[in-house]
């Protein structure tokens, strides 16, 4: 026979499940390409949106030293009240588009480096896995990165 105070421990130290924020979810990411050269990853981000027959969409984003990308300051002004901001792919924008993104804003990723992002969802949509057998034959280096993504509000 187990003694009170001994099961009772038990059941508090494995009954309890960690915490699970409901802003948070799992994305994944078809990556073209990671580099340190902002340059370099938008013109890989041309070539291939035009290769792939893929619409490009750099969001309007421009390189920044504090933040790594960086809506304009009127944008930043008017959505969040101060300059320098960077929303990264992922929140509600889910889909297939080429687009530049900055690694530093997603857990897990090595941080400095400007990403070329040729999908992003859920880990089980179907489009993700279609993405990658799209540019695999142009792109043998293409990968897919999952990190979790907060939803919820940011201002």
């Amino acid at each position: 026979m187990i003694p009170a105070v001994a099961l009772v421990a038990l059941v508090a130290v494995t009954s309890s499940a960690p915490d699970h924020d409901p802003d948070v979810v799992r994305k994944s990411f078809v990556i073209l390409k990671a580099t340190p050269s902002y340059a370099e990853a938008r013109a890989l981000a041309a070539a291939a949106a035009e290769r792939l027959a893929i619409r490009l969409d750099l969001r309007d984003l421009v390189p920044d030293s504090t933040v790594g990308l960086t809506f304009s300051q009127d944008a930043c002004a008017n959505e969040f009240g101060a300059f320098h901001c960077y929303v990264p792919r992922g929140r509600w924008d889910d889909g297939v588009y080429v687009s530049v993104e900055h690694s530093s804003s997603y857990v897990g990723f090595e941080e400095g480096l400007y990403i070329v992002v040729l999908a992003s969802g859920s880990p089980r949509d179907r489009a993700i896995g279609a993405a990658v057998r799209r540019a695999k034959g142009q792109y043998p280096d293409v990968l897919v990165k999952t990190a979790p993504v907060y939803l919820g509000c940011i201002h």
